[in-house]
């Protein structure tokens, strides 16, 4: 049996976290974290095949910081990162896909097309 890929949720809040575990744990496998240091430990054990980051994360980072970063390793440049945020802004959006997101998408997500989306992104890196 294949495994479940790897998604990593690195979002602040815990609601939505929950809330993306929930939806993504049925086709995927799913880890979480609130925090930068905490990010950077997940990273550091372990490969992911797609990553879903909020812009604030109200650490010292935000989430299209720690996107140019992950697109500078060589583990995580093909990597997917969907930007996930509340933060609507063409300047947000610009940012986003200029440090490397794949996708730009906006809270509140409909769940069933985020599985959709990501399901895609990953079937089409397998090509």
């Amino acid at each position: 049996m294949d495994s479940k890929p790897r998604v990593l949720i690195v979002d602040d809040e815990e609601l939505s976290q929950e809330f993306l575990r929930f939806f993504l744990a049925k086709k995927f496998e799913v880890y979480t974290c609130g925090c930068v240091n905490a990010f950077y430990n997940l990273i550091n054990k372990m490969d992911f095949d797609l990553i879903v980051m909020d812009i604030s994360l109200r650490d010292y980072k935000d989430g299209i910081q720690l996107t140019k970063e992950l697109k500078q390793m060589p583990r995580f440049v093909n990597v997917p990162v969907f930007i996930l945020t509340a933060h609507n802004t063409t300047k947000d959006r610009h940012d986003s896909l200029e440090a490397g997101a794949h996708q730009f998408l906006t809270k509140p997500v409909d769940a069933r097309s985020l599985v959709t989306r990501i399901d895609e992104v990953l079937m089409g890196l397998k090509r």
